[in-house]
């Protein structure tokens, strides 16, 4: 049976339905616990997707169903979950904006288990305030390698003088995320390709460019091309769509270095990790640095 239910938040009615449905059925993990995990969460997630266009990633039957992507904004959202009408090439698109508390409830009640958000914020949405390296195991490769592949990364960095903070992406990969002042993506995708192919250049056999999976080999993708305009890429805290509710879970350079697991951060348990060690994260916010001629 469907139930539903309508609370107050933030000043706002937001309406939760389906609350004992199971999201996670290897750990018995329900929508409810979904939405409570985005609420104590918030203060964590918001800094991150506040003014970026959100991309929604259902998962109406779980982890274990379907999943489908949709930009433009339901019509049947509520008033106020704000919007960005951003032309594509065929139409004008009404993205989504996850700014506060009711509108990250309202995803998270449609079994967005993942939020997911652009490199860009508006105003200037041409012009990213981050560069990532997307790092992704292939063939017989695995999260050991990926971690190498962003420690090797983080030396090339240094060389430039830039600061860089590390994300496990919650499934087998790692995200390295450089704070920049805004400039085009162009420029951004520029300068990571060619840190990427210094690395590979030094040790072809371990790592590799190529974008289409079976040409990869047991080598490590390193990813620059993700950071364009349209693209997403799941916020830090991000619950991840595993069996485990896995989340996308900022480390420390030593914890990589040490071998800190994917597996070893969930919605279950980041909390106790936060209260530690606060957010790891919270100094990408405020460093804007400039990204290098290359």
């Amino acid at each position: 049976m469907k139930t539903k239910n309508v609370f107050e938040v933030d000043g706002r009615k937001v309406t939760l339905t389906n609350l004992d449905k199971v999201l996670f059925p290897a750990i018995n993990g329900t929508k409810a616990e979904l939405i409570e995990y985005y609420m104590k969460m918030a203060s964590y997630v918001l800094p991150y997707t506040r003014g970026r266009p959100f991309s929604m990633l259902h998962f109406p039957d779980g982890v274990d169903g379907k999943r489908f992507y949709q930009k433009q904004r339901p019509d049947e959202a509520p008033d106020w979950l704000k919007s960005a009408p951003i032309p594509s090439e065929h139409k004008t698109v009404e993205w989504c904006l996850v700014n506060d508390l009711p509108s990250l409830l309202y995803m998270a009640n449609r079994a967005c288990i993942e939020m997911h958000t652009w490199f860009s914020r508006l105003p200037d949405l041409d012009s990213p305030d981050i560069a990532v390296f997307d790092i992704d195991p292939s063939g017989n490769t695995g999260y050991a390698q990926a971690a190498e592949a962003a420690l090797l990364i983080r030396v090339a960095l240094r060389e430039y003088a830039l600061a860089s903070f590390p994300k496990l992406s919650g499934a087998t990969g790692v995200h390295v995320v450089v704070p920049i002042a805004p400039v085009p993506y162009a420029k951004v995708r520029a300068f990571l390709k060619s840190v990427c192919e210094a690395v590979v250049k030094a040790y072809p056999e371990r790592y590799t460019l190529e974008r289409t999976i079976v040409k990869r080999g047991d080598r490590v993708y390193l990813d620059a091309v993700q950071n364009a305009r349209g693209k997403t890429l799941p916020s830090p805290y991000s619950v991840r769509a595993t069996p485990a509710a896995t989340v996308s879970a900022p480390v420390t350079w030593g914890e990589l270095e040490k071998g800190v697991s994917p597996g070893d951060f969930t919605m279950r348990n980041i909390g106790e990790r936060l209260e530690k060690k606060g957010d790891l994260f919270a100094p990408v916010y405020e460093m804007r640095q400039i990204l290098p001629e290359v």
